[in-house]
């Protein structure tokens, strides 16, 4: 899958910022746990879900 970002450079699908998914490779497993515990608090935020599911 492709990112795309809204107006707050967020991807629409993922919700990683793009700063996030173009560090990903870079980042610790402590990082990535963080990023993705930031991706469920943006989705909530947001009323959104993963890809267009639940």
């Amino acid at each position: 899958m492709i990112c795309t970002y809204d107006e707050d450079r967020i991807c629409v699908g993922c919700f990683r910022s793009l700063e996030e998914v173009a560090q990903w490779d870079s980042y610790s497993e402590a990082q990535k746990k963080e990023v993705i515990d930031n991706t469920h608090k943006r989705r909530t935020e947001r009323g959104g879900s993963y890809y267009g599911f639940g």
